[in-house]
């Protein structure tokens, strides 16, 4: 047994405060400086925080019962009572942690159109969710795993020998193999791309294979298709932008399209001309405006949408 003196509760529910904050999303710069320094002025604080992070290490994410509870009400008899039960698991013994693992169901994550959001999950993964996505998160002593139901994620592994990290969706698996990469779903099928490391995607009715960095596959149900070149450009979403190198103009309006409930339609005479540049994918009729000006092309309002010819 360990000599060191119990942990006061006072210290335990701050940290249980803090643990219940980052479960909201991530941290703030300030709000990150301010646990930083709550760690370093006094050793039991470290010792609570190491504690809580075991704790959300084992257990992988809150439960739902926990995670959608905030503290925008400070005075709300609910976060008390959520304080109290991280409280309790912080310090209590394997039975209490293994009854609420045991009935856990998950963390769901979604974006509306147009939104990104940045994830940091308890292990450390890095997870960026594009427009109109939703991404449950199941942690276990087992496994780390993702459901992605629709739209695209971008995701940096954490490393944890331990616990392999798996990206699952209704076509098929895939194993990170210590890396960074994004999967998107389609239409009928899967893209996934790896930027870094390696990745082992298993189609549901196929057998699988490792796709290695800079390079991106396309799969459904039962096959895999051709491995094709990655490029970095590829994530530009993230910081906005559509980027695209020779695309056709009807699939670049449908890019567009997933950051935007106004609808682009295209002019067939102009469908397959070939459009390159950087656009904008908050900002719907400055790339418009670019478009027509670098492209030669007319764009008017019509009912129900956009119209695109020359």
């Amino acid at each position: 047994m360990s000599d060191q003196p119990a942990i006061a509760q006072a210290v335990l529910a701050e940290a249980a405060a803090w643990l219940l904050l980052m479960q909201e999303g991530p941290l703030t710069p300030a709000q990150q400086l301010e646990l930083e320094r709550w760690r370093r002025r006094d050793p039991d604080h470290e010792r609570a925080w190491k504690r809580a992070q075991r704790l959300l290490t084992r257990l992988g994410t809150l439960p739902p019962t926990l995670a959608r509870q905030t503290l925008v009400r400070p005075q709300d008899s609910s976060r008390r009572t959520v304080l109290r039960g991280l409280l309790v698991l912080i310090g209590a013994a394997p039975l209490g942690w293994w009854v609420w693992r045991q009935t856990r169901e998950g963390v769901d994550y979604q974006t509306a159109v147009g939104e990104r959001r940045e994830l940091l999950l308890s292990d450390g993964t890095q997870v960026t969710l594009n427009s109109y996505s939703e991404l449950r998160v199941l942690y276990s002593a087992e496994e780390r795993l993702l459901q992605l139901r629709r739209g695209e994620a971008y995701i940096v592994t954490a490393a944890d020998p331990s616990r392999p990290l798996r990206v699952r969706t209704e076509h098929g698996l895939m194993q990170a193999l210590g890396t960074r990469f994004s999967v998107r779903q389609l239409n009928r099928e899967i893209q996934l791309a790896v930027y870094e490391g390696a990745v082992r995607v298993t189609p549901e009715a196929g057998s699988g294979t490792v796709i290695h960095a800079g390079s991106q596959v396309r799969f459904d149900r039962d096959r895999l298709g051709l491995v094709e070149s990655a490029r970095d450009t590829q994530l530009a979403w993230r910081d906005g932008l559509l980027v695209v190198d020779d695309m056709p103009l009807l699939r670049w309006a449908q890019e567009l399209m997933r950051y935007s409930d106004q609808r682009l339609v295209c002019d067939p005479a102009v469908a397959e001309l070939r459009v390159s540049g950087s656009f904008p994918v908050d900002d719907l009729p400055l790339a418009l405006a670019m478009l027509s000006e670098s492209h030669g092309l007319r764009v008017r309002t019509e009912a129900g949408g956009m119209f695109i010819s020359r």
